[in-house]
């Protein structure tokens, strides 16, 4: 019988811990697959495929997929545009009409919002150590998900909101970079600092929800309320290990707390020490 509990404890830690990359909205990358995991938080996924399955369909087949589920559950789902952001296609400039931005010019990665003069090879005079990056403005520590226990106690809270800010004109690269540090920071807040999405994705995100004519700022803070749920009822496992291949090329500074690393469209961040 010990042997027994023993086991099912086992069991329940591995499964809590597989749990972690299992946040349905940290792993939507458009809006259709925001919906998806809008229904699915509702149990409303019955006649629906997986959601990996559902990622690989176009965007005519998503939408009459998600139609009735999404009636009955009162979500919008415009239909798709003719003229859609592609990933392909993210340092091109896009028309969106109905946001009053005449252009969309989409970066490679955050543009840094510190005014310091760093070396030209574009590395900021950082250097990996182990799981930190020692950089001329101080060290930066591998950040990975975070237990609840770790957390602080307002952490999940309906009144923890992601409140980022409505597009108001100006800049758009700096608009998106400031809005992208706002979103790394609540979502290392909730303690999924593991699992955002890389500044490519949250741009494209961005011009996809502004290309279906609905507001980008609510979008994220639904997401980020379905997130916060999730997190309080789901184990996450804490270990983070640095890729193979990982440069401090692939890196850029996110204001004064983070540098945000992309490898192979995935994100790792480093926070200040």
């Amino acid at each position: 019988m010990h042997c027994l509990r023993l086991g099912f404890i086992f069991l329940f830690m591995v499964s809590a811990s597989a749990r972690a990359d299992q946040f349905c909205f940290a792993l939507a990358e458009t809006y259709y697959e925001q919906v998806y995991c809008q229904l699915q938080a509702k149990a409303q996924t019955k006649n629906l495929p997986p959601f990996n399955q559902f990622k690989k369909n176009n965007e005519q087949v998503q939408v009459s997929l998600l139609k009735r589920p999404a009636e009955r559950n009162g979500i919008k789902l415009p239909l798709p545009v003719v003229q859609k952001p592609q990933a392909a296609l993210a340092t091109k400039p896009l028309a969106h009409a109905q946001t009053g931005i005449k252009k969309v010019t989409v970066i490679e990665s955050p543009v840094p919002v510190q005014s310091e003069n760093f070396p030209p090879e574009n590395n900021f005079g950082c250097e990996f150590l182990t799981k930190k990056l020692r950089c001329a403005e101080g060290v930066f520590v591998l950040r990975g998900n975070q237990a609840n226990q770790r957390l602080a106690k307002t952490a999940l809270l309906a009144e923890n909101t992601m409140a980022l800010p409505a597009y108001s004109g100006g800049e758009l690269n700096q608009y998106l970079t400031r809005t992208y540090q706002q979103y790394i920071s609540k979502m290392c807040e909730i303690g999924l600092c593991g699992v955002t999405m890389t500044y490519r994705k949250f741009a494209y995100l961005y011009q996809d929800i502004n290309s279906k004519g609905l507001d980008f700022s609510e979008r994220f803070e639904t997401m980020f309320g379905f997130l916060k749920k999730d997190k309080a009822t789901m184990g996450v496992s804490e270990s983070s290990a640095m890729p193979t291949g990982l440069s401090v090329s692939d890196c850029s500074p996110l204001g004064d707390t983070y540098y945000v690393c992309e490898n192979q469209g995935r994100n790792f961040i480093f926070v200040r020490q």
